[in-house]
């Protein structure tokens, strides 16, 4: 992976795949990969903000997901 798994795009990439993965499965018996795929994508964007010191100071708390 190298370069790629630092790069802020990539990163963001990966977060926005998976919420979608969850997304789709949360409406299926596989709820609780749903939940693995969603804090991958909380941690994709949480590594993507610490390297976008601008971004990380206006980061939001986490919100609660229904």
């Amino acid at each position: 992976m190298g370069a790629a798994v630092n790069d802020q795009r990539t990163l963001r990439y990966v977060a926005e795949i998976t919420r979608k993965l969850a997304k789709m499965l949360s409406r299926t018996r596989y709820q609780m990969l749903a939940y693995l795929l969603e804090m991958t994508a909380v941690e994709a964007e949480s590594l993507a903000d610490e390297q976008d010191p601008k971004r990380a100071r206006q980061a939001k708390p986490p919100q609660a997901r229904g």
